[in-house]
């Protein structure tokens, strides 16, 4: 039986729609029209919506990790990323199952039907089991995922210089921080893992799922490794995802390992290419930003994070103006650890727009962009019939209450073009979101998800997080801060725009 899905606007193409219905059978949308339009073609179809409403494509999340608890509440506090990663070693565990199946269940709260999940190995032994566990958590969930198994083999303590930091540490610290790797997890049996989640779960027709590579960042992985994971991406026709220049410390690290900018030697070894999307991208230097437009790379924006972080602001307006396809992703960091995606499409508009009248201008329509058609574009490529709310599309859709969002003094017929930039994303907010379907089944109506109990999963990541509590060892923060100080000596000051 088909549903007729309408609401006071629909959004299309970032532009709101008024009287714009659909009609959804099996996991597709088969129809578009006016609402009586649709009643007259399919007469005995269900009908879901009103004028109550906002209907908008699913959000894509293009960049997460899916902990299911922030770091914060665990313990680590909010610093500059070569610290914090320090203290992250030493969170407590949350079972791969439970934290996909919960942060799926947050993401689909905020109108998010897909997410590309970076995972953090609990045990880089364990990554081989980790990763199906992850991969059926989000499938309860009833969330999309691209799952990104991470690979790193080199510079795990500091990005370069590593000697000269073990001999600033005392005797205790230095057999502590001379054993940092990744173990016995070698390329070979990376790849041969990518080869058994790609033939075992990778989804080329439905996109429940889809297998990715990604090495974990530029300065955590040489050029060999880096080279490799394009090519089997490309062989097997999917995508690259890693970190890219975060901090001013990975700026820094390109020009001392290299003498040209982190771009420029992906470029240089041909590992640049509309199959790749780099998470943060905060220290792109001017010149690059052509490059990345030409070659298509994608960039995933994660504002909250990269504030929280201290790592700055990523150009987005210069990016999205070059041309240059940009998602917005939460990195499970959003400011308030809420994983509003309404509320980071706001944050990302807001603080995209700098000051100055030459500033390049970020639009709503862009912003809006970034958070569905373009963040599917470069979380499961081009070809994947998600982002949109066409005929021929995958039913993936959120609707969003309109007058908890235009509130009682916005006039009824405002323009809909002023209702995106006004009030959409100015007042949009999680708890705005009463109904989500991911391929042409509801997976929240009237807030509560359909087929699992939220609260049950919370009580039971609460029960494994009581008998988490250990004693951790002394830190290297201190440390870290005098080594990377020493960076800054003779570095010009590099202020974000």
């Amino acid at each position: 039986m088909p549903t007729i899905i309408h609401a006071r606007y629909t959004l299309r193409d970032g532009v709101p729609v008024d009287d714009l219905a659909i009609t959804v059978a099996g996991e597709s949308i088969v129809d578009a029209g006016t609402f009586s339009e649709l009643v007259a073609r399919y007469p005995g179809a269900d009908r879901v919506g009103g004028d109550d409403f906002i209907l908008v494509p699913g959000f894509t999340n293009a960049h997460d990790h899916g902990r299911a608890v922030g770091t914060l509440a665990l313990g680590v506090a909010d610093t500059f990323l070569e610290l914090w990663l320090d203290h992250l070693a030493y969170l407590p565990g949350i079972p791969p199952y439970l934290a996909a199946l919960y942060s799926g269940l947050q993401l689909l709260g905020s109108g998010v039907t897909a997410v590309a999940h970076s995972h953090n190995p609990g045990s880089w032994s364990e990554l081989p089991d980790e990763i199906p566990e992850a991969l059926r958590g989000y499938a309860d969930a009833g969330i999309r995922v691209a799952m990104h198994p991470p690979i790193v083999d080199q510079n795990q303590l500091v990005y370069a210089e590593r000697e000269l930091f073990l001999d600033m540490l005392p005797p205790e610290l230095r057999r502590r921080a001379g054993g940092a790797h990744a173990g016995d997890f070698s390329a070979d049996d990376y790849f041969a893992l990518l080869d058994d989640l790609y033939e075992n779960y990778h989804d080329s027709q439905r996109h429940r799922a889809h297998i990715q590579a990604s090495p974990a960042g530029g300065q955590w992985c040489g050029d060999a490794l880096i080279i490799r994971a394009c090519e089997w991406a490309r062989e097997r026709r999917t995508r690259v995802q890693m970190h890219m220049l975060e901090t001013r410390y990975q700026r820094i690290y390109a020009q001392k390992t290299w003498g040209v900018s982190f771009i420029r030697h992906l470029e240089d070894i041909g590992a640049l290419g509309d199959w790749l999307t780099l998470a943060h991208m905060v220290w792109i230097e001017d010149e690059d930003i052509e490059l990345l437009a030409e070659r298509g790379v994608g960039v995933a924006h994660n504002i909250s994070s990269n504030l929280r972080l201290r790592s700055g602001i990523a150009p987005i307006a210069m990016l999205a103006a070059a041309g240059v396809p940009v998602g917005i992703g939460l990195d499970g960091q959003t400011l308030d650890d809420d994983q509003d995606f309404l509320r980071e499409m706001r944050l990302a508009w807001t603080i995209g727009n700098q000051g100055g009248m030459a500033a390049a201008d970020l639009s709503a329509e862009t912003v809006w962009r970034m958070g569905t058609g373009l963040a599917a574009e470069i979380t499961f490529g081009a070809d994947a019939p998600l982002g949109e709310l066409a005929i021929g599309g995958l039913a993936d859709l959120a609707m969003l209450e309109v007058a908890a969002i235009r509130s009682r003094w916005a006039p009824a017929n405002y323009p809909p073009r002023e209702l995106l930039s006004a009030f959409l994303l100015r007042r949009g907010r999680r708890e705005h979101v009463r109904h989500v379907m991911v391929g042409g089944e509801w997976v929240l109506r009237d807030r509560e998800h359909l087929n699992v109990d939220l609260r049950d999963v919370e009580r039971e990541i609460w029960e494994r997080l009581e008998f988490a509590a250990r004693d951790l060892p002394p830190r290297l923060e201190a440390y870290l801060r005098k080594f990377y100080r020493g960076w800054d000596d003779g570095q010009s000051p590099m202020p974000r725009r």
